[in-house]
């Protein structure tokens, strides 16, 4: 049935349709965060908003009688292949290992012991969850380069708003501001954790169930944002962005938010070198924000209890982790995990059988070694292009969108890897898509569709962007 998120989110979707000139990707990407509403509830299912944009897109697709499908040219082929197989292949192990090993113990949530395998409504939603993110890989697939450096640019704005959400959910855990909270967390099959202090700090969830998940979306928007700060020319939009978004991070908590912003500043630091030596993006201005950080940092440190704090932050969520009863639950789920693994031969209970605390041991008690070896063979085959020569590979439109687009892959991944589960992100698929179509060996192979004046026909015209 409707609930209180289905007319604001009808009404949003309606807008970025109009925002973004009918581009699903990009309206896709920004309602992925609201990840704790529902559109409608089936019993204990929930539909996701980012999947009614999804299936507004597709009808309005086939309704108003678009060009008939074509994938974008010059796409990485063996990424593609290597995609399409782990896609099929779990679909295939969600319908048929849970009646395969049936009876074999499994740990289905984070509040329960493992309980013999079965396949239920459970498997049937993560189906559907993969069904819909496949949807997703191949509408990247099918865009032009253009919606895709769009949708990557949409993420980003929709990753500012959850920060935007997070700090208004601080202020009404601090001075009781009316809150939203019946729209954003109308997700029945979620377990939401709101607002809580831990050691006299507040910790923030936004519009996810979870810090942690805050923490991995915010640090794919300070990823693609850091990109843009540092290989484009000096905006300071751009950079009052990346600070609301690390402070978002920063304000989660989350053990994974930390590491993972540690993981892409060291990514970014390598990233300012490289790109100062390639494209001298350097400029005054940036040097001097650089400098007046630096400057700000250290006089803050020496003037206040700054360390204090810092210190007391990192203590409770890095160093004393092990203590922490959060942590006790994911060992063991992890270890139910590996049981499962060993039980089922190493094959795996199928998609949506267990869970577990960390992308590996998710893919391992439920694709097996078969799932772990397609996923880790596809990501690998997204950097061939890196290990070959840029001139003769890359053509210079793309190459920014597809390293773009890998920088923030690797930091999702670490994030999932930390404290995911199956990769049911929609982002994730889009960024795996846009890796692979963001890759072209020619500047002239571009293909566009255009319409015969006064009919639904359309036809390919070879366009060349320079």
């Amino acid at each position: 049935m409707p609930t209180a998120t289905t007319l604001p989110l009808i009404i949003l979707i309606a807008v970025l349709w109009r925002l973004t000139k009918g581009n699903i990707l990009s309206v896709i990407v920004y309602t992925s965060i609201f990840d704790s509403a529902s559109a409608l509830n089936i019993g204990k299912l929930g539909v996701s908003p980012w999947m009614v944009a999804l299936l507004v897109g597709l009808v309005e697709k086939v309704v108003r009688g678009h060009a008939p499908i074509r994938l974008i040219p010059g796409l990485n082929r063996l990424a593609l292949k290597l995609g399409v197989f782990f896609l099929v292949y779990s679909a295939w192990s969600a319908i048929v290992y849970p009646v395969l090993f049936a009876g074999v113990a499994v740990m289905s949530s984070h509040d329960s012991s493992p309980a013999p395998l079965l396949w239920n409504v459970s498997n049937l939603a993560q189906l559907c969850y993969l069904i819909a993110c496949a949807f997703v890989y191949f509408i990247a697939l099918t865009s032009t380069r253009d919606e895709l450096r769009s949708a990557l640019d949409w993420y980003v704005r929709g990753a500012i708003t959850a920060a935007f959400v997070a700090m208004y959910q601080l202020a009404n855990a601090v001075w009781h501001v009316p809150y939203p909270s019946a729209i954003l967390y109308s997700h029945p099959g979620h377990v939401i954790y709101p607002a809580f202090m831990i050691h006299g700090m507040w910790r923030l969830n936004g519009p996810f169930p979870e810090a942690s998940e805050l923490a991995t979306y915010a640090c794919l928007g300070v990823a693609l944002l850091g990109w843009d700060v540092v290989t484009r020319r000096f905006r300071l939009t751009t950079t009052l962005g990346l600070a609301l978004l690390i402070s978002a991070v920063l304000m989660t908590l989350s053990t994974v938010g930390y590491l993972c912003l540690s993981l892409i500043l060291a990514m970014g630091a390598a990233l300012s070198i490289v790109s100062a030596f390639r494209q001298r993006s350097f400029t005054p201005q940036k040097i001097l924000l650089a400098l007046l950080l630096v400057a700000g940092g250290t006089t803050l440190f020496l003037t206040t209890d700054a360390s204090a704090t810092v210190s007391n932050v990192v203590s409770s969520v890095v160093l004393e982790k092990k203590d922490t009863s959060s942590y006790r639950d994911r060992s063991a789920m992890n270890s139910a995990a590996i049981d499962t693994f060993r039980h089922t031969y190493f094959i795996g209970a199928g998609w949506g059988s267990a869970r577990a605390s960390g992308l590996i041991y998710g893919l391992l008690a439920n694709e097996g070694v078969i799932g772990v070896g397609l996923l880790a063979a596809l990501l690998l085959s997204l950097g061939f292009p890196l290990a070959l020569s840029r001139k003769s590979t890359l053509a210079p439109e793309n190459s920014m969108t597809y390293e773009k687009a890998l920088f923030g892959l690797i930091s999702m991944l670490a994030a999932l890897i930390i404290a995911g589960a199956e990769p049911v992100e929609p982002v994730f698929w889009a960024l795996i898509a846009i890796s692979t179509a963001a890759y072209s060996n020619a500047r002239s192979n571009e293909i566009v569709l255009v319409p015969t004046a006064g009919t639904r026909q359309y036809s390919y015209v070879a366009f060349n962007p320079s």
